[in-house]
């Protein structure tokens, strides 16, 4: 080793006391600590009781609409689109219902302001969800909708 007595014989300690814990590790996570399994039952209810605690985001869904837009070619273009409302609140439901012609006549307002190729874009779509949020937010005078998806969006 080193040629030193007292020098080798630290080292060989060293060694060992490290050979020591390692094993004495090995030995107690294999063969001593048993890891409990987790129990069916609790772990189940657990799961719904973090459920319950989930808020959902209320949805308001409006009916499929067919409109006709406007084209610069003699070409007949339509959109046919269905709209689901996020809204802030359960209670503004009602408020929506209320309110339900008017809100079909801001898509139709809001979709003939829009060319037929722009709507059919990424961007157009994100206009359209825009003022459409806006117009609804403005008429109600208050923050009603979060947001504003589609589940049918068709240009033709």
């Amino acid at each position: 080793m080193t040629g030193r007595k007292l020098l080798d014989q630290i080292i060989i300690a060293l060694l060992l006391l490290t050979t020591l814990a390692t094993v004495g590790v090995f030995v107690y996570t294999n063969i001593i600590y048993k890891k409990e399994l987790p129990n069916s039952a609790t772990e189940m209810q657990a799961l719904k009781t973090d459920f319950k605690q989930i808020n959902f985001p209320t949805t308001y869904v409006l009916d499929k609409i067919t409109l006709n837009l406007d084209s610069a070619t003699r070409r007949l273009r339509f959109l046919d689109v269905q709209i689901n409302l996020v809204l802030f609140s359960e209670e503004d439901s009602q408020v929506l219902d209320s309110i339900r012609p008017q809100i079909y006549d801001i898509i139709i307002d809001v979709a003939a302001s829009i060319e037929p190729d722009e709507l059919n874009s990424l961007s157009g779509k994100l206009i359209f969800e825009g003022r459409i949020k806006k117009r609804i937010n403005y008429l109600v005078k208050k923050k009603v909708v979060k947001e504003v998806f589609y589940s049918k969006f068709v240009v033709q």
